[in-house]
């Protein structure tokens, strides 16, 4: 039997994923990857989804599934061979709390999740006078929550490696500009440098750049973009040291790596359309936020300084499923902040329904109609 062709549109975490286990399981995958402005490939993130506020059922569903789904991937790409120190490191996190409430609702939320998400491993509280044994450059008078199962990811390390992986298996990453035409009954794909070509499924994950793929063929899309900068600071005598993630108050994350590399970051620009400028303004603002947890390296030189472009839907909702009016092909977008957690997870699920007919997003609980219209 003849597999089906694939085209993913957009090689970034959700159609990099998509085409590594299509790839892996003998399809012909083409992944089109111009690469500008990609969130994953400019971000270093906390996967630590199990202790949020944030009250939505499905996003928890895919965040947390997104979280333990990382062990398996990881683990595939070490069967095949791929090195993957470097993506993907379990040294815990701490979040730090305001208050007694704030503590012990951690403590019986966690309880609570372990027994669907056993990522979360241990959890306990940890007195102020006693972080520096965590994490000697923080400053702080507050108590806080440390969760064993908490990780940090390199966007682009787990890119790269993804890459590397697809082409092992025969798929074929074509760096440019894709676009949609349709021709008759048929929605073909083109670059500059090809004539426009058909495939069997197609998967449109091109982040915040998916409303320039289907508006052209009379789709209203309810995409739009946010501009993230973050920066580092670097010490050799940092290296590692297996420091836990630092999750304080507000818009900031502190993320040692263990190549000595600590982020700042991110920013959150919702006015700064698709401009991929670093702004010396939003990254001293960063660096004021984290003032307040680690003095002593926010004055530092930055050692590397990143800008990609977020993809939100306007009630930070996700959009995932079949396109309305066109046959077989499917669209991902809107993870925003939280990408890099749920979206290798939704890139797999995709990647279960092309090769079994069946996936684990019920669309009910995620109806791309509201978020992708026909005009016509």
């Amino acid at each position: 039997m003849t597999l089906p062709s694939i085209a993913i549109i957009g090689g970034g975490i959700v159609g990099s994923t998509a085409a590594y286990y299509l790839s892996r399981a003998g399809y012909c995958v083409t992944l089109f990857d111009e690469g500008t402005g990609q969130a994953t490939k400019a971000s270093a993130g906390i996967i630590c989804p199990w202790f949020t506020l944030r009250r939505n059922k499905p996003w928890y569903f895919l965040v947390s599934n997104g979280a333990e789904f990382y062990r398996k991937m990881m683990a595939d790409l070490t069967e095949d061979g791929l090195d993957t120190q470097d993506i993907f490191q379990e040294d815990g996190a701490l979040i730090i709390r305001k208050n007694i409430a704030s503590l012990e609702r951690d403590l019986e939320q966690g309880a609570l999740k372990r027994e669907t998400a056993p990522a979360i491993q241990a959890i306990k509280t940890v007195p102020s006078n006693q972080l520096k044994e965590y994490f000697p450059l923080l400053e702080t008078e507050y108590d806080a929550t440390f969760v064993q199962g908490g990780a940090r990811l390199d966007g682009a390390a787990l890119i790269n490696t993804l890459h590397q992986a697809i082409e092992q298996f025969g798929g074929h990453i074509v760096r440019g500009r894709a676009q949609l035409i349709r021709q008759e009954d048929a929605i073909l794909v083109q670059t500059n440098a090809n004539a426009p070509k058909g495939f069997d499924r197609i998967l449109l994950a091109a982040g915040a750049w998916l409303p320039e793929l289907l508006n052209p063929l009379g789709y209203q899309v309810d995409i739009r973009p946010q501009k993230g900068q973050l920066y580092s600071v670097y010490n050799d005598a940092w290296r590692n040291q297996h420091y836990p993630v630092i999750m304080p108050p507000g818009k900031i994350d502190i993320i040692p790596f263990n190549n000595g590399e600590i982020v700042i970051g991110a920013s959150h620009e919702d006015d700064q359309g698709y401009d991929l400028t670093l702004n010396a303004v939003q990254l001293q603002a960063l660096a004021d936020k984290a003032h307040e947890w680690v003095p002593s390296i926010c004055e530092m030189p930055h050692y590397r300084t990143k800008v990609g472009i977020r993809a939100y839907t306007s009630d930070y909702a996700v959009l995932v499923g079949q396109i309305p009016r066109a046959k077989n092909i499917w669209a991902i977008s809107g993870l925003g902040s939280s990408g890099l957690t749920s979206g290798p997870f939704l890139g797999y699920q995709w990647s279960q329904l092309i090769q079994t007919g069946q996936w684990a997003i019920d669309a009910k609980d995620f109806p791309i109609e509201r978020y992708i219209t026909p005009l016509f």
